[in-house]
């Protein structure tokens, strides 16, 4: 029992160590802009813990991607492929990889840029994101003790937020350069849909490609509601439609006009990072609250990810 605790604690503290000590990234291929300047901040960070979170993790994700939430997001998407198959490894390890990739990890990153860039997906093009996926596949499905410590419901909460908070980060910086890629108000609310509705779907379709008899309903893997308190996929869509409009109408950066001194929406972003910043945090405090209210009888949020666990 004692060996069983000792891995996966000492697999957590050495991903954490290396996150704290690596440098953060220049902006990396998964987060280039569209070839203009950014507008750097001036903010100098201190060596407290809550210092470091702000300004190495947070700020930093709307200029580069940090190793500390790269690691979080890709430990939760290869949980949730392990999940789908009923806490057993994946059925073949040369499709599992891949789909476990597209379908369950990077799937809004990977079809919001064949979607609405010229380049290929920048998922793709980014070795610590190759590392960190194939690290925590290798280990969750080769290791019981670590999907068992990463599944416990308080580690799935903070696992979950964790990736709540890449997640919300990044539909932020995608928002931002499909509207600067095409200044057209339409193209951020297609931006918004397919980057909320991509990973559900991808995994129905993963689910009837390995032969899962019962796949649930559109309705049980998101009810057609409104709220976003207790949805997380509605509270995503709703943040990334407030920044939106936030950026359009109440700053001065004129992202729709080609006037001269008007500012494109990745630039304004950079500009107003504090809202960007404030969005991030307001969707971490939604899910601990859910995740936290469902320890008295209602779904676990973590799990409404999870295609199978809408069956059950």
């Amino acid at each position: 029992m004692a060996r069983s605790r000792t891995l996966p604690l000492c697999l957590l503290a050495a991903a954490l160590v290396a996150s704290w000590y690596s440098p953060n990234p220049a902006p990396s291929a998964f987060l280039a802009g569209t070839g203009d300047a950014l507008i750097e901040g001036e903010a100098t960070p201190g060596f407290a813990p809550l210092d470091w979170l702000h300004y190495k993790v947070i700020l930093a994700s709307h200029k580069g991607y940090p190793m500390a939430l790269m690691i979080g997001f890709t430990a939760f998407g290869n949980v949730l492929l392990r999940k789908e198959c009923g806490g057993k490894p994946y059925p073949n390890w040369i499709f599992g990889w891949p789909l476990g990739f597209i379908c369950y990890t990077y799937p809004s990153a990977v079809f919001s840029d064949l979607l609405f860039v010229r380049d290929s997906p920048r998922a793709m093009s980014n070795d610590n994101i190759f590392f960190w996926y194939t690290f925590w596949f290798i280990v969750i499905q080769n290791s019981e003790a670590a999907y068992n410590f990463l599944t416990r419901r308080h580690v799935f909460i903070i696992l979950t937020t964790w990736w709540m908070a890449d997640a919300t980060r990044a539909s932020f910086c995608f928002l931002e350069r499909a509207v600067a890629h095409q200044a057209v108000f339409a193209r951020g609310i297609f931006q918004c849909f397919v980057w909320c509705s991509a990973g559900p779907l991808a995994r129905l379709v993963e689910a009837n490609i390995r032969g899962v008899e019962k796949i649930p309903k559109l309705d049980q893997i998101q009810p057609n509601t409104a709220n976003p308190f207790k949805y997380p996929l509605v509270s995503m869509w709703m943040l990334m439609v407030a920044y939106l409009l936030y950026m359009t109408f109440l700053t001065d950066c004129h992202i729709f006009s080609k006037a001269e001194g008007s500012l494109n929406m990745v630039q304004c972003g950079q500009k107003h990072e504090e809202v960007f910043a404030a969005g991030v945090y307001l969707a971490c405090g939604l899910a601990l609250a859910r995740a936290y209210w469902s320890m008295g009888g209602q779904a676990f949020w973590g799990e409404t990810f999870c295609v199978s666990c809408a069956t059950k």
